[in-house]
């Protein structure tokens, strides 16, 4: 049975990882999940994938040890991998509730400096879905070494570079109340506005992890105001440059995007469909502006892809899933093509 290995708890009181794991806070503490495959025993190197989608261990396991449904991210890309007959290991990092992006995003660069150093990794994907996607584009700046710069491929997923709407409570309530006081008639107005804040702040972790990729400019709690500010410094932009491959995978709710949902019976896409209609001003995934998503363009030539009709949720089906891991096999046949000859 899969098994999530937890790392540590962050302490907002003393602001550092301070904490020990235990039954109590393992759902919103920083851990991972990893799996392997090997394909060619004689072959002793490996692929690493390391993916990130901001999802807390609570969102896959509500007890902290038994993993829900499809939500067994690294199992699933390890199916993928097996098909390609490679050798490869994959870690699924579930981030904790209270911890600063920019600090998870120093510390995963550390562990990628460590596998960097090794033989036996022959390259470093990491993918990152959402915040996790600025996370991941945020962290080559923390890297040290040439090595890990030549291995390590960053893909970026529906990030919202720019921030978002949606992690900015202040405004984004204002602009939900403003929409249901326009279409309901009073009582039901005010009850169903309060119902929505209220699963809002439930769901939300009203901390780091979802607070620091509101709007710049926000006055919230537990907020670091520089991770979206500084998102495009130059340090960012030029460390960035040096990686192996740097793709980004653009998501937005469309015409086809609700009949698409329903088919599924995918009822949580089917809710974000409704929050672009009626919540939003302008094109979003459910949870992300497109244009937050597409502004890195305007800093950095990179390979853009659309995903058709998608949400934000759209990784957890598994062929939306693979027009990720497709690059990713792609760019590494290509890279171990390109070893080959120049080994001639």
């Amino acid at each position: 049975m899969t098994k999530i290995i937890p790392v540590k708890k962050y302490d907002l009181a003393s602001d550092t990882f301070s904490t020990e794991v235990n039954k109590n806070n393992i759902i919103n503490s920083l851990s991972y999940v990893r799996e392997e495959y090997t394909h060619d025993e004689e072959d002793a190197s490996y692929e690493y994938i390391i993916f990130a989608n901001g999802y807390r261990v609570k969102d896959i396991a509500l007890d902290g040890i038994n993993i829900r449904g499809n939500n067994n991210f690294a199992e699933r890309i390890v199916n993928y991998f097996k098909k390609k007959k490679k050798n490869v290991v994959v870690i699924h990092i579930l981030v904790d509730s209270d911890a600063p992006l920019d600090l998870e995003s120093r510390m995963i660069a550390r562990k990628v400096e460590e596998l960097a150093k090794k033989d036996t990794v022959r390259s470093i994907s990491l993918i990152g879905h959402s915040k996790c996607g600025v996370m991941f584009f945020n962290m080559p700046k923390y890297f040290r070494n040439s090595t890990t710069f030549e291995k390590s491929s960053i893909y970026t997923s529906a990030a919202p570079f720019q921030g978002c709407l949606i992690a900015t409570p202040k405004l984004f309530l204002h602009q939900v109340k403003q929409a249901i006081f326009q279409k309901l008639p009073k009582p039901i107005n005010e009850l169903t506005y309060n119902a929505l804040r209220n699963y809002y702040h439930s769901s939300s972790s009203n901390s780091h992890m979802d607070n620091d990729i509101a709007l710049p400019g926000s006055i919230i709690d537990r907020y670091d105001p520089n991770f979206i500010r500084r998102t495009f410094d130059r340090i960012n932009i030029e460390a960035i440059k040096k990686v192996r491959h740097f793709h980004n995978f653009i998501t937005g709710v469309d015409e086809n995007s609700l009949v698409k949902a329903l088919k599924r019976r995918d009822y949580t896409s089917v809710g974000l469909c409704l929050m672009d209609r009626f919540f939003m001003d302008e094109t979003t995934d459910g949870f992300i502006e497109s244009r937050s998503q597409e502004s890195i363009s305007s800093f950095i030539e990179v390979p853009t892809h659309r995903i058709n009709s998608a949400t934000h949720n759209y990784l957890v089906h598994d062929d939306e899933l693979i027009i990720i891991l497709d690059t990713i096999n792609q760019n590494i046949e290509e890279d171990r093509e390109r070893h080959k000859q120049l080994k001639r």
